[in-house]
């Protein structure tokens, strides 16, 4: 039987790890990207059905994108099916503390990761006529954006853009490119803002509290699944009623 073989960068996420925990199954091979996290890796191949396979990258750095990608390429010719969450922690910062190392850093591993890897994969899938790419965005982009956080929303606008010239170009090759913007998630990805900022966050949404994986995966899923196949070049907010 056909299987799938799904390359999920920045597995060892919390988002990451909810995500294998539903696409995992006989039928598929994951490629499981970390940076740091093997044992966590490890810890959900233990729970799961299906193949998981763990691949080390640093994707700071030529060196460690290009390591992602031979490890791939040792598992297959390509991966059919490609999952985007790598982003550096979110932190508070006003813009005058910033400087532009601290963008470029967001732009290196949101934008410039993926816009590399894609280089070398889209065009396998263009060949092949198959291909499902699911970028995770932020609630950010959306009307009025967040204070003290310029060098995350000005990365996530450039992979927005990314999405948008990647869906328009290869909208005949039978590939599907779509983004899913979360609002606010407890997750890890948020240890190092103010704990009471994140608490603001969850009181003043409609639903009285923040995300969590389990509101997002079902969304990712579907994405990658056949059922999506009439649907590319969009983004979508799941925010819970915040923003429409």
């Amino acid at each position: 039987m056909y299987k799938d073989y799904i390359l999920i960068i920045g597995a060892s996420s919390d988002m990451g790890g909810a995500i294998i925990r539903q696409l995992a199954n006989e039928n598929t091979v994951i490629l499981a990207h970390y940076h740091k996290n093997k044992e966590k890796i490890e810890t959900i191949a233990a729970e799961v059905s299906g193949q998981i396979v763990s691949i080390a990258a640093d994707l700071g750095t030529e060196t460690g994108i290009k390591a992602l990608i031979e490890g791939v390429e040792a598992e297959c010719y390509f991966p059919n099916k490609i999952v985007h969450l790598s982003a550096p922690k979110l932190t508070h910062i006003r813009f005058n503390k910033l400087c532009w190392q601290d963008f470029q850093y967001h732009l290196d591993i949101q934008v410039g990761a993926i816009a590399t890897i894609l280089g070398i994969f889209l065009p396998k899938m263009a060949k092949a006529k198959s291909g499902k790419i699911v970028f995770m965005l932020s609630s950010v982009i959306f009307g009025v954006p967040p204070l003290a956080m310029a060098h995350y929303v000005t990365a996530k606008y450039a992979l927005l853009g990314l999405l948008k010239a990647l869906a328009s170009e290869y909208k005949t090759k039978q590939i599907t490119i779509n983004a899913v913007s979360p609002s606010m998630v407890e997750t890890d990805f948020l240890s190092e803002i103010p704990k009471k900022l994140v608490e603001l966050t969850a009181q003043q949404h409609p639903l009285k509290r923040n995300a969590l994986p389990e509101d997002i995966v079902p969304l990712v899923k579907f994405l990658l699944s056949n059922e999506s196949d009439y649907i590319t070049g969009v983004n979508i907010p799941v925010t819970g009623g915040m923003i429409y």
